[in-house]
C-alpha cells in the first residue's frame, strides 16, 4: 500500500505475522525493475519490542486508509482503496499525525 496525499508515503516495512511472533524488517529496498540492478539495498530486522510494536501500530494506521491510499494489483497496475460505506473514512496521515502527537 502507498499513500498518496500530502506526503508520498511508501513504507519500506515487512511484517510477517510467523505464527504469531511477528518479525518486522526495516529496509531501503525500492525493489521496481528498473532498481534490481543498480543499487545495493538493505534490510534489517527490528528486534527491540518497543520498536515493534510502534511499527505495528503505523502500519495499521496506513492500511486503515480508505481515502489517499491505493496498492498495486497483480497486473502491476495502481488501485485506489475503496471500501463499504463508512460514517468516517481513515485518512491515514492526519490519523498518523494524531497518533505521534498523542505520544509526545
Amino acid at each position: 500500500t502507498r499513500i498518496v496525499d500530502t506526503f508520498l508515503e511508501h513504507a519500506r516495512v515487512w511484517y510477517f505475522g510467523n505464527g504469531g511472533a511477528p518479525k518486522l524488517f526495516l529496509g531501503s529496498p525500492d525493489w521496481m525493475r528498473r532498481n534490481l540492478y543498480r543499487r545495493i539495498e538493505a534490510v534489517t530486522p527490528i528486534l527491540d519490542p518497543d520498536l515493534k510494536q510502534e511499527l505495528i501500530d503505523m502500519l495499521s494506521i496506513q492500511l486503515s486508509d480508505k481515502r489517499k491510499a491505493c496498492f498495486v494489483d497483480d497486473r502491476l497496475r495502481n488501485r485506489w482503496k475503496s471500501s463499504r460505506p463508512q460514517k468516517e473514512k481513515v485518512r491515514s496521515q492526519y490519523s498518523f499525525y494524531e497518533y505521534l502527537r498523542e505520544k509526545i
